[in-house]
């Protein structure tokens, strides 16, 4: 396997708290991987960082073999789908749920050009895939926070990625299409021959799909775990209590 993400001596500095403390990572293609810690732990950050839309203080990262620069970032962004936390979205917006999902094909298909049946049809299939085709030409902004998550999670895979970033993709979903969404990711990133990385606060299901598991706290990284040791509560629950003391 190759390495697709490696990041070295990171660090984000603030006057009150350091957003990145001295982190160190690599990931090898075709991991999924999770990220779990408190609010405030940096693991957003973390993720902002590898898509260019926060920038170190010090530190280097290499995406896709590329130098993280601003003239690499073009290039790094065409092979990378980011999921944000939080979407913020104007419901006067005319667009559909369905144009929603299309966006995120265009680059792979180039802004200017016209959609192929391939492409109408991939973006289509993965509608289907987060349950959300029923609701396609919906507007996106009266759709719930849940569906316009699914939609969300649509867009992301329409864009054929090599590398997933997805900041609690959780958020807004009711439990039984958590569970289903582990499947879907699980889907994703076989069929796509995907890496993956994701951001969670929900130890269960990072558990049940990630090959291992980081733990960060105040801006750093802790622990690297395999999914056994994550599932001991015990462990975890030790590890973020020292964190208080």
């Amino acid at each position: 396997m190759s390495l697709i993400l490696e990041i070295k001596n990171a660090w984000i500095r603030y006057p009150q708290k350091n957003a990145l403390e001295d982190v160190s990572l690599r990931v090898e293609e075709r991991e999924m991987l999770g990220i779990f810690g408190y609010n405030g732990a940096g693991k957003s950050t973390l993720l902002k960082v590898i898509i260019g839309l926060k920038r170190l203080d010090s530190g280097s990262v290499m995406v896709h073999g590329l130098q993280l620069t601003p003239r690499a970032l073009l290039e790094i962004r065409r092979k990378t789908a980011y999921l944000p936390q939080c979407l913020d979205t104007d419901i006067r917006m005319p667009i559909s749920a369905w144009d929603v999902a299309m966006m995120g094909r265009y680059g792979k298909i180039g802004l200017f050009k016209r959609p192929s049946r391939s492409d109408r049809e991939f973006v289509r299939t993965v509608l289907r895939q987060v349950d959300a085709d029923s609701y396609a030409n919906t507007p996106f902004g009266m759709l719930s926070g849940g569906e316009r998550q699914r939609v969300m999670i649509a867009h992301a895979l329409a864009q054929e990625p090599r590398l997933l970033l997805m900041d609690e993709p959780t958020n807004s979903l009711d439990l039984n299409f958590t569970r289903n969404l582990g499947n879907i990711i699980r889907e994703a990133h076989r069929r796509l021959q995907l890496t993956s990385i994701i951001v969670s606060h929900d130890a269960e299901f990072l558990s049940e799909i990630c090959t291992r598991i980081l733990l960060m706290r105040d801006g750093r990284i802790t622990r690297n775990l395999l999914p056994d040791e994550f599932r001991d509560d015990r462990l975890v629950d030790r590890h973020f209590r020292e964190a208080l003391q």
